[in-house]
């Protein structure tokens, strides 16, 4: 008798300890722990940041022929977890967030650089807009923003203050940076051609048009097309044409105008944009509308001087050494969490 009471003892103390032992492994497992850079990431910022990676890490499974269904996050492809792949993707997010944040609190754009910090201006400028909006007074940009656009129009205020400030780390831009620069991008500083157009477009989705007139419309800029050579222009034979003559319009796209054509025009810029002097195209039907297009004239232009686009050069360069600065400051932030923790942790909230 006594036997069999120590060994149910024996038993009941085992299973106590084996709970005990599984109590304890789970919750050492779903403690929380990530510091960045002297930044402790608490769960709420870690999260924030798994959300903004969602899309990309699942973009890039299922560019590996993975479904996003209930089991997508767990699923191994490759060998590698798409819940492993978010964790790390979400820690080079923070690492990024905190080297901005971290040089901003440093130059003073910011007096605070951590994410609660960033939180509490987050909703004192939505609160600030929310009560202008109220009164009736002006509110530039959006009445209210989400957090991802905050982040963004924050961090692009942080960049232009850096800058601005000419004292800062890479922002001397000197006479041979810019050449070199001019030198390397000089195709991008071309003036545009000029070109002359003579063009119809016939929207007759617009217009509400049934089959058949839309049928006639076109063989009439069919037959105008097969006719059109050195002798005979588009202008000439369109003019001849009572239904056609009517959409026959004319433009002389210059360099200088080139910007409003581009917003009034856009379409038939498109389909023009490699034609030579004396070319067309076939007649086109693209979006609910007939379109036949000829090129009169196309002349270059001189390039751009490097004075003119001084300002602009300086613009580029300045902003593309603040993001080396940042990148490197990302690259070489300290981090201090247990990988297998965080990982658990991610799996346990993905679906959240």
């Amino acid at each position: 008798m006594k036997k069999r009471i120590c060994i149910i003892s024996t038993i009941g103390i085992l299973a106590v300890l084996v709970v005990f032992a599984i109590t304890a492994f789970f919750i050492y497992r779903s403690q929380f722990s990530l510091t960045i850079d002297g930044y402790e990431i608490g769960k709420e910022e870690f999260l924030d940041a798994a959300n903004q990676k969602k899309y990309e890490v699942a973009s890039y499974f299922t560019e590996k022929g993975s479904n996003v269904d209930a089991g997508f996050w767990e699923r191994e492809v490759e060998g590698e977890l798409p819940y492993e792949k978010l964790a790390q993707a979400a820690i080079e997010d923070l690492k990024y967030f905190h080297a901005v944040y971290g040089l901003a609190e440093e130059k003073g754009y910011v007096k605070d650089g951590s994410y609660e910090a960033f939180l509490q201006r987050f909703e004192e400028e939505n609160q600030l807009r929310k009560e202008r909006v109220e009164n009736g007074e002006v509110v530039y940009g959006l009445s209210e923003y989400t957090l991802e656009l905050y982040r963004e129009y924050e961090m692009d205020s942080i960049q232009k203050s850096y800058c601005a400030e000419l004292d800062n780390e890479g922002m001397e831009v000197t006479d041979a940076d810019r050449e070199a620069y001019f030198e390397e991008h000089k195709a991008s500083y071309q003036r545009e051609d000029n070109r002359v157009l003579d063009y119809i477009k016939i929207p007759y989705a617009e217009q509400g048009m049934d089959e058949e007139q839309v049928k006639e419309f076109k063989n009439c800029l069919t037959s105008i097309y097969k006719n059109m050579d050195g002798e005979h222009s588009l202008a000439d034979l369109a003019g001849e044409e009572e239904m056609i003559a009517p959409y026959l319009e004319h433009a002389d796209v210059t360099a200088e105008e080139l910007r409003s054509y581009s917003r009034s025009i856009s379409d038939v810029l498109e389909y023009a944009w490699e034609l030579d002097k004396g070319e067309s195209t076939a007649v086109l039907e693209e979006e609910g509308a007939l379109y036949l297009i000829e090129c009169t004239d196309r002349s270059g232009n001189d390039s751009v001087s490097i004075e003119e686009v001084r300002d602009n050069i300086n613009k580029i360069l300045r902003e593309e050494r603040y993001d080396e600065i940042i990148e490197k400051r990302a690259e070489e932030a300290s981090v201090e969490g247990d990988m297998e923790r965080i990982f658990f942790f991610v799996k346990k909230h993905i679906n959240e």
